[in-house]
């Protein structure tokens, strides 16, 4: 049960919003906690009027803001992480203003304090919220439907993982034992036929039988990926039915994995100004360096979603090496390449790829396999939604 706050610092705070209303308004950070959450309420000066730790629950805090607060709440902020996301869409639902910070930019500003603790980390978020929200990134919160599909996109990506991993594990042991399973096995039973000859190999050679070791994990490597095809076929089922993701799908290389992560890793292209800027939202642009007349352009910087990042430079390295229908886009990458390196040209494909998907998707249009023929395709559908 929430406790009426009886502080001095609250009670001035009540008289001077009597006088006032614009003084009484405050800002809340938040610093959450898989159990616990350290919560600092500060005023329009910056002076904390209270702090206390609670559970994390957004009931437990929405009773907490309405018992002591009430309506003059300004913003309510707090750092990205894995209950964030709860809170937030709660907090919100609540009625409450709530911005979600990059936990790392917050950390960089947090490090000020000498030390760190949940009550200083909270107290610092509550300045960044009412001070330096201009000069951070709000973190965009997705859709429930939108996390849906992102989930069985990280599902299938950890499922892979796991299974490539345990066959390299298999592979291993046989080699201690003179074994060698052929790689480029496209599926299990011809991975499962591989093993088993190899295991009758050095049964025969060695007398040693590793069959019950190895059939446990070797049926594990199956479910792996008999589960993965699964979550696949579901997805691109979604990726058919879906409107925008179905025009992904018009471009050579990419596929219904790389269209779902694209389109849920924005969600909402109304949210950029230009398409340049989601290149630079997926971490895609080269980080930039300067300190008077010096200007240095350095890798890129890694930023946003890595998951999307892969799909999409394993995109563009499809365009580049496996599609055969011409684009300019390809012909772009591969003169490139020439230039700089086939490794940083799938790069600046996969950045290209990005603003030509978000291109696609705002503008309503289709992809286009030669440059020249973008405009007047635009136009032409501008002129019939008109």
């Amino acid at each position: 049960m929430a406790k009426k706050i009886m502080n001095p610092a609250f009670l001035a705070l009540n008289e001077a919003a009597e006088a006032d209303p614009a003084r009484g308004r405050v800002w809340i950070g938040l610093d959450v906690g898989l159990r616990s959450t350290a919560v600092c309420v500060v005023d329009s000066d910056g002076k904390v009027v209270h702090q206390c730790s609670m559970k994390t629950s957004a009931t437990e805090m929405g009773r907490y803001f309405s018992k002591n607060f009430r309506t003059n709440i300004v913003m309510i902020g707090l750092e990205s992480g894995s209950m964030a996301t709860h809170l937030t869409t709660s907090l919100r639902r609540l009625g409450y203003r709530v911005t979600m910070l990059d936990a790392l930019q917050c950390k960089r500003v947090l490090s000020i304090k000498r030390n760190k603790t949940d009550v200083n980390d909270a107290r610092g978020i509550a300045e960044i919220t009412r001070t330096g929200r201009e000069y951070l990134t709000e973190v965009y919160v997705k859709s429930a439907a939108c996390f849906e599909i992102r989930a069985q996109i990280i599902m299938r990506h950890r499922l892979v993982q796991q299974r490539v991993e345990t066959e390299a594990m298999i592979r291993g042991l046989l080699r201690v034992y003179g074994g060698r399973v052929e790689p480029g096995a496209q599926s299990s039973a011809t991975f499962r036929e591989r093993v088993m000859q190899q295991l009758l190999i050095i049964q025969d050679q060695e007398g040693i039988n590793m069959r019950p070791r190895i059939l446990p994990i070797l049926k594990l490597c199956e479910e792996f990926r008999t589960e993965a095809d699964r979550i696949e076929a579901e997805l691109e089922m979604l990726a058919k039915e879906h409107p925008v993701c179905r025009r992904f799908l018009e471009i050579p290389g990419v596929g219904a994995i790389t269209a779902l992560s694209f389109y849920t890793v924005i969600e909402d292209p109304t949210r950029f100004r230009r398409c340049d800027d989601v290149a630079a939202y997926l971490g895609l642009t080269p980080k930039i360096s300067q300190s008077g007349e010096m200007l240095h352009k350095g890798p890129i910087s890694k930023m946003g979603n890595r998951l999307t990042r892969t799909h999409l430079v394993g995109a563009a390295t499809v365009i580049m090496s496996a599609t055969k229908t011409f684009s300019s886009l390809k012909d772009w990458g591969v003169r490139l390449s020439k230039k700089v390196g086939y490794n940083k040209a799938k790069v600046a494909v996969a950045r290209k790829l990005a603003v030509i998907m978000f291109g696609i998707w705002r503008d309503g249009t289709h992809f286009q396999f030669k440059t020249e023929t973008v405009e007047p395709h635009r136009q032409m559908m501008q002129a019939a939604r008109v």
